[in-house]
């Protein structure tokens, strides 16, 4: 009798922890590709136009979302129907805006500097809450926007106060502190997404409604500005593969793996799994363009993580005595 309990504990353990293993491996991947977006990003910036990376990825994204949210739509598009100007915001600011800020940053800056500082947007999710909404931080959370900014102020200054006084910022910098931005208030949006749509669903009419915008300004470089159909490299094979894969893998692979890991372990522990993104990007944009870390990288990382962990920690509830 004790013999067969054990067996059957033991089987019940093994099953259970294979979905959690299963969810910690889809998290990390998750992490590894949003983390490798930029970074490809930066290594096509010299022939690829923002605007074709921009408008591709998200051609290949819902392409490959359609068979997966089909069964979904006719139901979910009635309800999305009814919230035009909230499903308008949520495809503008997370699918148009944010693309074209985030691959503007990572072309005009470091895929280095373009992760870290757009690890900044719990900080922004905070300040809009508390601009806009009944959210009051707390003291410690105004702590953690302090501390963060510091981080933040140090790589764009690259470890020099007088770069403020000069006014001399890179571009890229500013932009790349802008996607974080774009992508918080993204993230208040979604929150006012209509109840009882299926994820798949929002995220592919979210796809359609930013690609009407992404259109006119990919068919406005090649019309006006005479940039290239997708790449101006010959053979045109190697640029296209990185467009596919920026539209399979951080575009539809990651939010699948994301939206699975979520089911699995909840989303205060799949959260944790974000601090790893800004990682991910550093390791690989060391390894695959050869870009520096520097002191000043080192000590805004120290900051920006506290910072974060400072914002969204959760308060301790004192146990009754």
């Amino acid at each position: 009798m004790s013999q067969s309990n054990g067996t059957t504990v033991s089987a019940t353990q093994t099953g259970s922890q294979t979905p959690l293993t299963m969810a910690y491996l889809m998290l990390v991947a998750c992490s590894l590709m949003w983390g490798s977006n930029h970074v490809v990003a930066r290594g096509i910036n010299e022939t690829v136009p923002f605007e074709a990376l921009s408008f591709w990825r998200w051609i290949v994204a819902i392409c490959l979302l359609l068979p997966f949210c089909f069964k979904y739509l006719r139901r979910d598009l009635k309800i999305m129907a009814d919230h035009k100007l909230s499903m308008f915001l949520i495809g503008f600011t997370g699918v148009f805006l944010f693309s074209v800020v985030i691959y503007l940053a990572a072309y005009n800056t470091t895929a280095v500097n373009t992760g870290l500082l757009n690890a900044t947007t719990p900080i922004w999710v905070l300040l809009f809450a508390a601009l806009l909404t009944a959210d009051k931080p707390r003291i410690g959370q105004w702590l953690g926007v302090l501390v963060a900014g510091a981080g933040t102020a140090t790589i764009i200054a690259k470890g020099d106060p007088s770069v403020f006084a000069r006014m001399d910022f890179v571009l890229g910098d500013v932009l790349a502190m802008m996607s974080a931005m774009v992508w918080a208030a993204y993230s208040m949006f979604l929150k006012r997404a209509p109840k009882g749509v299926h994820p798949l669903s929002l995220v592919f009419v979210s796809a359609l409604i930013g690609l009407c915008f992404l259109t006119p300004l990919y068919v406005w470089a090649l019309v006006v500005d005479g940039k290239p159909f997708f790449t101006s490299l010959d053979p045109v094979w190697p640029d296209m593969l990185k467009i596919f894969y920026i539209g399979a893998g951080p575009a539809f692979l990651g939010y699948m793996f994301w939206n699975r890991g979520v089911s699995l372990v909840g989303p205060a522990k799949a959260g944790v799994f974000m601090y790893l993104i800004p990682v991910c990007s550093s390791g690989l944009a060391i390894a695959f363009l050869g870009e520096a870390l520097h002191l000043y990288h080192l000590a805004g990382i120290v900051l920006i993580v506290s910072g974060i962990w400072l914002v969204t920690r959760k308060r301790r509830v004192a146990k009754p005595t």
